[in-house]
Formats: structure tokens, C-alpha cells, sequence
């Protein structure tokens, strides 16, 4: 919890706040340098060109790791962009490919519509005698095959 409470603060920081820090830290820095000048002040100096080198140094790391973060975003924008085209593009194929199975569908129940009615009409001249009528086996042959195939 506490790194998102972090990485919500640091991400909401504006682009000029790291190498700003950088520049204080370069200023404290240079600004200890002259209180080596002040006899009373001068113990302080090593603190503060300590404490400047530090805040130069985090600056520095920090507006470096904030340009990755940044592209990092870039990416994962991109990235994000590229999966809602997918996901319009996958939309779209699957309303075309709904309507083809909806189409071929009701070609088949047409066919099968048509050659029931067929074996129907043919059943007379099936059952007059007992042997197989070369019409039954073009209605079977008919009914098994596919409809696609015979365009």
C-alpha cells in the first residue's frame, strides 16, 4: 500500500520538479562553499555540501527514472490503443461471421426441406417394388452431401 501511495504522488509531480531538485541540490552545494567564509558557520559546511551532493544525485536518479517511467506509459498506451482495434476488429469478424453461419444454415435447412419433400413424392416409386430404385439412392446420395462442395 505504501509503494502505490508513493507511486501515486511521484507519478502526479510535474516534469520540472526532479531536474529542479537537481539544480537545489547544485545551488546548496555551492552556496556551503561560502560559509567556509563565516567562522561560526563553517562547521556546517561538510553537512550542507553532503546534503547538496545528495539532493543532486536523487534528482538526477529520480528525472531519469521518471523519462522511463513515461516511456513505460508510452507503451502501455500504445499497447492499450492496439488492443481496443482488436477488440472493434473482433467485433466485426464475428457480426460477418455470425451472418455467414446464419446463411449457411439456412441453406442447409432449405436442402433439407426440399430433399425430404423429394423422398416423400419419391416413396411411391421407392416401395412399388422391392428392390432399391436408383432414384432413392440419388435422394440418400443428395441428402449426405454437401451443398458447398457442388457449386
Amino acid at each position: 500500500m505504501f509503494e502505490f501511495i508513493i507511486q501515486h504522488i511521484l507519478a502526479h509531480l510535474p516534469v520540472w520538479f526532479w531536474p529542479a531538485m537537481a539544480g537545489t541540490g547544485v545551488l546548496v552545494y555551492f552556496l556551503a562553499g561560502f560559509l567556509t567564509h563565516f567562522p561560526g558557520l563553517k562547521i556546517y559546511s561538510w553537512l550542507f555540501r553532503s546534503l547538496g551532493i545528495l539532493v543532486f544525485v536523487l534528482g538526477i536518479f529520480m528525472f531519469g527514472s521518471a523519462g522511463v517511467t513515461a516511456i513505460w506509459q508510452a507503451q502501455i498506451e500504445a499497447a492499450q490503443a492496439r488492443v481496443d482495434a482488436a477488440v472493434v476488429a473482433s467485433k466485426s469478424a464475428n457480426n460477418r461471421l455470425a451472418q455467414v453461419r446464419k446463411q449457411k444454415n439456412q441453406v442447409i435447412i432449405k436442402r433439407q426441406v426440399v430433399i425430404q419433400e423429394r423422398i416423400v413424392k419419391d416413396a411411391a416409386k421407392i416401395d412399388a417394388t422391392c428392390r432399391v430404385d436408383p432414384l432413392a439412392i440419388k435422394d440418400l446420395n443428395d441428402a449426405a452431401a454437401n451443398p458447398e462442395t457442388k457449386k
